[in-house]
């Protein structure tokens, strides 16, 4: 997660570090330099839809735009005059539109296609799925490169996906991206949160802490409502992204729905299994008659028992968000997000069972009763996150743009953890009893992030170059204070009880004054990590077919408690060249990664500075984006080298640990024919390490196969149009619960199934979650029995 580094000398305040810096971000709020007019637009359907891909011409000229996904365009450097606009989408009328610009004057443009109910229903259909094949995004390499230009692997899974399957939560959207396993609940330091696998690597840090390509706090839960996409960036990401909240495997960006032009809004209730109750809310509207000021908002309130026998979850969030075109030169985007949340927060591990010494290998030998859950109601765990993030965009001039963003997070955690401990079996027993440790904590997170990025991009004939030039700074705080009640039933005068018994009830006032008897914490932990940062990358494009990208980061991190700093360079390098234009790409990258570490005694008396830890990958395939778009596939070969890890041998700790992972990926997303979609993925990975006393096992809960599959068909004409069925599902091999191998994970296959009916105005569908019941754990060193069968059923009115 976090590594406590570095290297002890006098640091010079970061104030004068940062004058030069701030003293340039002064120009951002100058005012525009004098210039001509420009002609801002917005294309609906007849039902007021966006109409995305909508080609703008100005009649006589070469010059024309596309709008955007919500159906968006410019056209700038435009002197005073009249023009006539022609706008053209296949399928639809050719329509023309006649605008008077003036002198240092923007002209503001609303055009309504004219089309019939049948046409309309078809392009919402049409688009919506084409959403599902494209790989858009302004954040993986911070500059303005498509997908088949980038020599990285990553994958957007828009929202039209995961509302489509009815996920009611992070954990469930995150499934539906190719690449990812052991997708599960996590704990850290007070926090509740989700970890994962990704090429071999794990970390809660990589599970969605980075929103809007910036950091936010860990292991720390989220709610899906405010999501436009969700980016799977693959591999060691440090370069752009920094070494704090990312694994070597990659990570996951959140990205949040933004304000648009015209007035929208949708309700939704969800029902089923468990209790459960959610309802949600997204509303836009414009606030000004300019349509200068934007402003939408998403809500939701989540309540639900589980499938066991205790177990209850409630959360709360809203989430506004506010965009700000000051002038036809700068533009104020505002996030923001409240998150209340408790649930239960119980794991499963190995006390002291040793597997090797018994006939129970794996959790399946041990058939655990999925239905007892051994905690209560009570033992809740509590957290509330603020999140806001800022972003002042500003044209400097044609081929200079400016983004200066700021990210704030605050966590206050109240946990309380159940830890279901595996033993022995009692004396002249067979079955292993379980140890319930109890822990208490309560904590507070952290994270502010402030970042200048300058992008300059320049064409000259078939010569292109996209550069990034860029600046942060990352403050890290946790403060946590544990209770420990490492044997709850010991301390109540209880038995341990054998696995699938009937546990003594957890007496949560008496478990709070086992706590309030003790004298102090058990633990006292506290961080105070600052990060100073550089970086620049540059894609030089020749003859529309070769792109090469040179980029580096430089690092400085301090560790405030324990007065060490440590330096770092992250390179990273790639080359793209397309076969076959805009359709048939062939990559390859260099990809580094690293972790700070700190100091340690190799030696009686002798205590050292460790080395950041490094890890470099080599990766080479191809994409593909075929049949005009609706066809988009990647497959590839990586092979990631970890050196520098810290062992222990003894006592003292040795720096010479090492990691091989390699493996290949591959995931396709389509749509063939009108209505129909489907997205899969594979993905094999063989992760060992390659030194020291764990030489040749392999690191828990990492898989060798991953795969998931969700294919889905709507009915576009007839009676029934607008029905629609979907249906698939994710499967992993077995992983290891520990470093040893000696206890396995199972592996599992769960499907899920829907049938939906929709139109432009409300929404029906109904899911059956884990169609065959499936009994199956996931882990990330604690393990967790995973929801059963499933149903739910949702109703979204749109207006």
């Amino acid at each position: 997660m976090f590594f406590e580094q570095t290297k002890k000398k006098k640091t010079i305040p970061v104030f004068q570090k940062w004058i030069t810096f701030f003293a340039l971000l002064i120009s951002i709020f100058s005012v525009a330099q004098q210039g001509n007019g420009v002609i801002k637009g917005n294309v609906l359907t007849s039902d007021h839809h966006p109409a995305e891909d909508v080609v703008v011409n100005i009649v006589g000229t070469s010059k024309s735009v596309i709008t955007d996904d919500q159906g968006n365009f410019t056209l700038h450097k435009l002197p005073a005059g009249n023009y006539t606009l022609q706008l053209a989408l296949n399928g639809y009328e050719t329509l023309t539109r006649n605008v008077t610009v003036s002198s240092n004057q923007t002209a503001q443009l609303t055009v309504q296609l004219e089309t019939s109910l049948k046409q309309l229903q078809e392009v919402v259909v049409v688009s919506g799925a084409q959403k599902f094949a494209q790989k858009k995004s302004e954040y993986v390499a911070r500059l303005p490169i498509s997908n088949l230009e980038n020599p990285q692997v990553y994958t957007v899974v828009p929202k039209e996906l995961f509302q489509e399957q009815i996920a009611t939560d992070f954990r469930s959207a995150l499934t539906t991206a190719p690449g990812l396993s052991n997708v599960t609940q996590s704990v850290g330091s007070g926090g509740v949160g989700l970890s994962l696998r990704m090429r071999g690597f794990s970390g809660a840090s990589a599970a969605g802490s980075i929103r809007n390509g910036m950091n936010t706090n860990w292991v720390t839960m989220t709610d899906p409502v405010n999501l436009e996409s969700i980016e799977v960036i693959k591999g060691p990401s440090a370069t752009l992204f920094g070494s704090t909240l990312t694994t070597y495997g990659g990570l996951i960006n959140r990205v949040t729905k933004k304000p648009f032009e015209f007035f929208k809004g949708e309700v939704s209730y969800t029902t089923g299994s468990w209790a459960l109750s959610r309802t949600t809310i997204d509303l836009n509207t414009p606030v000004n008659e300019d349509k200068t000021m934007l402003f939408r908002i998403n809500a939701a309130l989540d309540h639900q028992k589980t499938w066991q026998d205790y177990g209850k979850s409630k959360t709360f969030m809203v989430a506004p968000s506010f965009t700000y075109h000051i002038n036809d030169r700068l533009t104020a985007d505002l996030d923001l997000e409240v998150y209340n949340g408790s649930r239960n927060a119980t794991y499963t591990g190995l006390g002291n069972f040793n597997p090797d010494n018994s006939t129970f290998k794996s959790f399946n030998d041990l058939n655990f009763d999925f239905k007892k859950s051994y905690t209560t109601d009570e033992l809740q765990s509590e957290a509330k996150t603020t999140n806001v993030f800022t972003r002042f965009t500003y044209k400097m001039s044609d081929s200079w743009l400016s983004q200066t963003n700021f990210s704030n997070s605050f966590t206050d955690n109240k946990a309380n953890y159940l830890f279901l401990l595996i033993n022995n079996p009692a004396a002249g027993e067979t079955i292993p009893v379980l140890q319930r440790r109890l822990m208490n904590i309560n904590s507070t997170f952290k994270t502010t992030q402030i970042q200048q990025n300058f992008i300059n991009t320049i064409e000259v004939g078939n010569f292109k170059n996209r550069l990034l030039l860029g600046a942060d700074y990352t403050y890290v705080s946790t403060n946590d204070n544990r209770w420990t009640i490492n044997n709850y039933d010991a301390s109540a005068g209880n038995p341990l009880t054998p696995i699938n018994g009937n546990a003594p009830f957890i007496n949560y006032d008496k478990y709070r004054q086992f706590i309030a008897a003790m004298p102090a914490p058990s633990v006292v932990n506290n961080r105070d990590l600052r990060t100073t940062s550089i970086y620049a990358s540059d894609v030089v494009s020749v003859y529309d077919r070769l792109h090469v990208m040179f980029s580096g980061r430089f690092d400085h991190n301090e560790n405030k408690i324990t007065n060490y700093n440590q330096n770092a360079f992250s390179p990273k390098l790639g080359i793209v060249y397309q076969i076959v234009k805009d359709k048939v790409s062939l990559f390859s990258n260099y990809m580094n990664g690293f972790a700070n570490t700190g100091s340690g005694e190799t030696a009686p008396g002798v205590v050292i500075d460790f080395k950041p830890e490094q890890a470099n990958q080599w990766e080479a395939g191809v994409k593909v984006e075929l049949i005009e778009g609706k066809l988009n596939g990647t497959l590839s070969y990586y092979d990631i080298a970890v050196k520098d890890k810290i062992r222990w041998d003894g006592n003292y700790q040795i720096q010479d640990g090492t990691q091989k992972s390699t493996g290949f990926e591959a995931d396709l997303i389509a749509n063939p024919f009108k209505g129909f979609h489907i997205i899969m993925g594979y993905g094999y990975n063989d992760s060992q390490y390659t030194s020291g006393t764990a030489n040749g096992k392999t690191p828990y809960a990492a898989p060798k196969n991953v795969a998931n599959l969700w294919m889905s068909y709507k009915i576009l004409n007839g009676k029934v149009k607008g029905l629609g069925f979907g249906f698939g599902g994710n499967t992993q091999s077995d992983s290891f619960a520990n470093d040893a191998n000696t206890f396995t994970v199972d592996g599992y296959t769960v499907l899920n199934g829907t049938v939906f009916y929709e139109n432009p105005k409300f929404r029906l569908g109904l899911k059956l979650n884990n169609i065959a019941n499936t009994e199956y754990w996931t882990t990330d060193y604690w393990s967790n029995m995973m929801p059963t069968r499933h149903f739910v059923a949702n109703f979204t009115f749109k207006f």
